[in-house]
C-alpha cells in the first residue's frame, strides 16, 4: 500500500501539480481532485473578503478542471477580465441570471463539494445579492438535485 500524501498539507501549487500528475498516472482520481481543490484554496486564500476568496477558489478550481480536461494550462480569461472590471459580486450575480451552470459545477457536485459552486457562494452570502440572483442560484442547485444543506458551508 503506497503512502498517500494529504494535499491539504501542501502550500506549493507546483508540488501539488506533480502529486496530481502522479495521482492521475496511478489511477487515484480522488487524490487528483484533492490536489486541484488545494491549488484553488491556496489561490483563494490570498483574498481577505469572503466573497472574493470564495470566487477565486471556485474560479481556480474550474480552471484546474479545464486544464486537466484539455491537457494544457487553461485560464477562464473572459471571467477574469470581467472580474477585473466589475468584481466578484457582479460576476457571480450575472452568472446566476444566465441559464447555464457555472464552470466546474458538475465536477464539484460529483465530488461532494457543491458548496464551492458559484451558485452556492451566492446562497452563502445572500445578503450581498439581489433576491433574483439568490432565487436563481437556489433554483439551479435544486434543478440539479443538490440538497441545500450540502450547498452551505
Amino acid at each position: 500500500m503506497m503512502n498517500i500524501p494529504d494535499p491539504q498539507t501542501f502550500t506549493d501549487p507546483e508540488k501539488l501539480r506533480k502529486l496530481m500528475a502522479n495521482a492521475v498516472r496511478l489511477g487515484y482520481p480522488d487524490l487528483a481532485f484533492g490536489c486541484q481543490l488545494r491549488i484553488a484554496e491556496i489561490a483563494g486564500s490570498a483574498h481577505k473578503d469572503a466573497i472574493e476568496r470564495a470566487f477565486w477558489t471556485g474560479l481556480v478550481a474550474a480552471e484546474e478542471f479545464r486544464t486537466a480536461d484539455n491537457g494544457r494550462s487553461t485560464r477562464l480569461l473572459k471571467v477574469r477580465a470581467k472580474h477585473k472590471r466589475v468584481g466578484a459580486q457582479k460576476v457571480l450575480a450575472d452568472m446566476m441570471m444566465d441559464e447555464t451552470l457555472s464552470d466546474g459545477f458538475e465536477k464539484l457536485v460529483a465530488h461532494g463539494r457543491s458548496d464551492l459552486t458559484a451558485e452556492a457562494i451566492v446562497l452563502q452570502h445572500e445578503d450581498e445579492f439581489s433576491v433574483d440572483a439568490v432565487n436563481a442560484a437556489r433554483k439551479k442547485l435544486l434543478d440539479q438535485g443538490v440538497a441545500m444543506a450540502d450547498a452551505m458551508v
